[in-house]
């Protein structure tokens, strides 16, 4: 009975086992308390070890304060200088890009402008007559340049365009800049031409009708300033034409923004890395007992890792069992239940031993009196079934557990009048009497803590068994 799968009692050394990583870091954690302990003691270590290392070292530490200062001051004025760049930067992209977004002429397409162009030709009949006359200083001389001049002046900035910039809703600045005069001047006779420029010719037309009357009007007080010319019209068209200074003029104000933004990113760029010069070592107590905290830290996780790796380490040379169905699935046998954390062990003491016990040993959410009456009930119906009546309990466990756990199950039986015992059997490997009594038994149930009792000892246990002939009911794990 539950021993199919036996078949070489001399060679359990040869059953394969798979180790679990999980549960085998979860069986370290039984020794929480020694791994705390020796994390405090790393961490006290390290963290004194740096602490009196600093402050010894405090005395000399005013050089490396200076050069701290000196590094921060540096360091300061190279945050202020790259905050005032930034800012500069950033107030004249601003106003660029202002400026293109709502000035009539960078809306216009160079390629498709609407043009109004008048020429007016500006004679000085007086500087003819004077030269041939050789009078050239009297006051009723005017050069035409001068007359040219004077008209094209009046016109950028004589000229009121509010009228026009009202009914478009634009400034009148903006309407300034859309005339553009142009001249060829003589002594006798000048040339000049204007242009308003905009997106439609009706536009155009607009500011060079008023340009026109504007001239006309103050011909009298420009007479007065200047002195007689004569000023005529020459020509006058209205188009659309591609205005290539124009394209240039945009393109121009675009890349001077986009240098401006690249000037802007570089020097936010620069500010970013600017490293922070770090306190000097030992310069003040608050630093000191800052690095011995760090230090502290590392020591004590260096030091809970360095104690689970050393557990684990020992759990797997010792060959200890590390889960409930190792021994069964090696040997075909049944587990009866896994006792739930409180079930003796001393180490349970602490909410978190009964936690980790919990995770350990996938026992059942019962409790320990619980769980002895199921073991009883399951043994009784294995054993009485069959016409046993005495179970032998062996283990590797040691010491008095064995014989403590069969004398609280033989309790658990007797209340409810089972007609199975149990009697304790801790040491079958090696005392004779107990190999002895195996015989007269009728059964065996096998008792094992995970974590503590070592496979190969627990299997030479059950190889024994097996080899005497007598049925294994089913394993417990403690």
């Amino acid at each position: 009975m539950g021993n199919q799968n036996y078949v070489n009692q001399n060679q359990a050394g040869l059953k394969v086992r798979e180790v679990s990583l999980p549960r085998l870091l979860l069986l370290t954690f039984r020794r929480w308390r020694s791994m705390l302990a020796a994390g405090l003691i790393l961490a006290v270590l390290l963290a004194g070890m740096k602490v009196v290392k600093e402050y010894r070292n405090r005395g000399v530490s005013n050089v490396a304060q200076e050069e701290y200062l000196a590094a921060m001051e540096m360091y300061n004025a190279s945050v202020e200088a790259y905050n005032n760049a930034i800012e500069k930067f950033q107030t004249k992209i601003d106003a660029k890009q202002k400026y293109f977004n709502e000035s009539l002429l960078m809306q216009i397409d160079p390629h498709n402008e609407s043009v109004s162009t008048a020429s007016f030709v500006a004679r000085t009949p007086g500087l003819e007559k004077a030269e041939e006359s050789g009078d050239v200083g009297s006051a009723s001389v005017i050069n035409a340049g001068n007359v040219a001049n004077a008209c094209a002046d009046y016109i950028m900035n004589g000229i009121s365009y509010d009228k026009i910039a009202k009914k478009y809703g634009v400034p009148e600045q903006s309407i300034r800049e859309l005339v553009l005069v142009t001249s060829d001047l003589n002594h006798f006779t000048s040339v000049f031409k204007v242009q308003a420029r905009s997106m439609d010719l009706k536009m155009s037309g607009e500011i060079m009708d008023l340009i026109i009357k504007s001239l006309e009007d103050n011909r009298a007080e420009l007479t007065k300033s200047l002195g007689r010319y004569e000023l005529n019209m020459v020509s006058r068209s209205d188009e659309v034409a591609v205005d290539t200074a124009l394209l240039q003029q945009q393109t121009e104000l675009q890349n001077s923004i986009a240098t401006l933004q690249k000037n802007l990113q570089t020097s936010q760029t620069a500010l970013k890395e600017l490293i922070k010069p770090s306190v000097a070592s030992g310069a003040s107590m608050s630093t000191i007992i800052k690095h011995g905290i760090k230090y502290g830290v590392a020591g004590m996780a260096g030091g809970i890792f360095l104690m689970i790796l050393v557990y684990a380490v020992l759990i797997l040379l010792k060959g200890k069992i590390l889960s409930n169905d190792e021994i069964n699935i090696a040997y075909g046998l049944r587990n009866l239940i896994t006792f739930p954390a409180g079930n003796g062990r001393k180490t349970a003491a602490f909410p978190i031993d009964r936690v980790v016990e919990k995770l350990v040993s996938d026992a059942p959410d019962m409790s320990v009196s619980a769980a002895y009456d199921v073991l009883a009930a399951k043994a009784e119906n294995l054993a009485a079934g069959q016409g046993m009546s005495t179970v032998m309990m062996v283990g590797t466990i040691g010491g008095t557990r064995l014989s403590s756990f069969t004398n609280s199950l033989n309790k658990h039986a007797k209340k409810e009048n089972s007609p199975v015992s149990y009697e304790a059997c801790s040491d079958l490997e090696k005392d004779a009497s107990s190999i002895r009594r195996l015989r007269q038994v009728d059964a065996c149930i096998v008792v094992e803590e995970i974590g503590e009792s070592s496979f190969r000892e627990a299997a030479e246990v059950v190889e024994m068994i097996l080899a005497s002939g007598k049925p294994i009911l089913g394993t417990v794990y403690l």
